[in-house]
């Protein structure tokens, strides 16, 4: 792991500017400060993020660098760097950070987080993993880069067998791809809270790959998982999903028997987990899809996805991704998510994932209030809307999926008081 000399990020400013995005052109912000010494580490990650209004000083001239950043602090620098701009009037009575939390749950950047929009959890300071769970989903879902792998994070971090199972593939992205490393005795520590002059250093990292920490045995991931059976090598019966042979095991509502707890969770008396248990990655495991999306100039292109979905799932949610890739409606995903442990529910068997949550959102069918997201295929002709006749709700179906949507029978309105347009499980009812 080599560190890239930071003296001449300030001369290469303009060129970054045109590499990332069109951050603020002008600033009015100091790129000085009376606690912030020339010769201090990270002085030019500070003054860089001061020059362009992503971290803003104190009205006393200090910045304040040893001072722990909270979530709701780094959520507004994601936006900034991100260029998300909040689209619709929220209550920010409740906390001056409502629209940026908004924007993150929206984009898919706190998926596998349990981060409520309320005052006592924005204004907690993050931890290090946190952090690597909002970088990773960042970094996919806004910045559309690819996965990394690490051949040795196991050896490279000494304090690797300590990382809660849910955390390791979000730390093996922000380490891999040189945005978040260890401290200098090879430790990570994901419970450390994340100081303002840390945070300075991640987003300039972030925004501008040039400026990243060059980790040698990280390697890019590109190209997609094949939908063959391993055994056979021949390609997937959509008849043969565990979806439809889990109907066997599941019931109507979610319960489900023995001896689906040990095909799912691998022990008869677990119903879900939780993140943190030893034998997580033998369930849970990681698919790479491709799927179209569309650029800023209205051009189809391809995008490689990282996946975690339980591997009695694998095979058909590659199949599913490979046939609505291949289709001719092309229907572009810009957020997608499978497996988090924030609770019981689909999502925490690995048996669920959700598509473009701002276009398709939870909602009230009583109130039509927005729960989650923003609009749906009721209320927009927008692309990114997932649609009852359309290539991804036909797909999960052949597959044995259900649609938080609903189906037919009851006018696509979803479940009896909501409807959830993002979200497919194995279950019939899409719950």
């Amino acid at each position: 792991m080599k560190k890239k000399p930071m003296s001449r990020v300030l001369a290469l400013l303009l060129a970054a500017v045109f590499a990332v995005g069109a951050l603020p052109a002008s600033a009015s912000y100091s790129a000085s400060f009376s606690d912030v010494s020339a010769d201090a580490w990270y002085a030019d990650y500070v003054s860089l993020c001061a020059t362009y209004g992503i971290i803003n000083g104190y009205e006393d001239g200090t910045f304040r660098p040893e001072a722990d950043i909270t979530r709701a602090e780094f959520m507004k620098l994601l936006a900034t760097i991100g260029e998300l701009v909040p689209y619709k009037a929220i209550d920010t009575s409740m906390h001056w950070a409502a629209p940026y939390w908004d924007l993150m749950n929206d984009n898919g950047v706190l998926w596998g987080l349990d981060i409520p929009c309320t005052a006592a959890a924005l204004d907690t300071a993050i931890t290090r993993y946190e952090m690597c769970v909002m970088l990773s989903n960042f970094c996919s879902n806004v910045f559309s880069e690819n996965f990394v792998e690490l051949q040795n994070l196991q050896t490279a971090i000494a304090d690797y067998s300590s990382i809660e199972s849910k955390y390791v593939s979000s730390v093996e992205q922000a380490y891999g791809k040189g945005i978040l490393t260890g401290y200098e005795d090879g430790t990570f520590r994901g419970n450390d809270t994340m100081t303002r002059s840390q945070a300075a250093a991640v987003v300039v990292r972030t925004a501008w790959p040039d400026e990243r920490i060059e980790v040698s045995d990280a390697n890019e991931v590109t190209g997609s998982t094949p939908s063959t059976d391993p055994d056979t090598g021949s390609a997937m019966d959509p008849a043969d999903s565990f979806a439809w042979e889990s109907r066997n095991y599941i019931d109507d509502w979610g319960n489900v028997s023995a001896e689906g707890r040990l095909i799912l969770f691998g022990d008869a008396s677990k119903s879900y987990f939780t993140g943190s248990e030893a034998n997580l990655a033998d369930y849970i495991v990681t698919v790479q899809v491709q799927t179209w999306d569309i650029n800023s100039a209205g051009e189809y292109y391809t995008r490689t996805w990282n996946l975690e979905v339980n591997k009695a799932v694998a095979q058909e949610v590659v199949a599913i991704f490979e046939e609505i890739y291949a289709s001719s409606e092309r229907f572009p995903i810009h957020a997608l998510g499978g497996a988090r442990y924030t609770d019981s529910l689909r999502h925490s068997w690995g048996c669920a994932i959700d598509i473009n949550p701002v276009e398709n959102y939870y909602v009230n069918t009583t109130t039509w209030t927005a729960l989650t997201g923003s609009y749906c295929y009721k209320t927009s002709d927008s692309p990114y809307c997932i649609r009852p006749d359309g290539i991804v709700v036909e797909t999960f179906a052949k597959y044995g999926w259900g649609w938080g949507g609903g189906t037919a029978e009851n006018d696509y309105t979803g479940w009896n008081t909501t409807a959830d347009y993002m979200h497919f499980s194995i279950l019939e009812s899409g719950g």
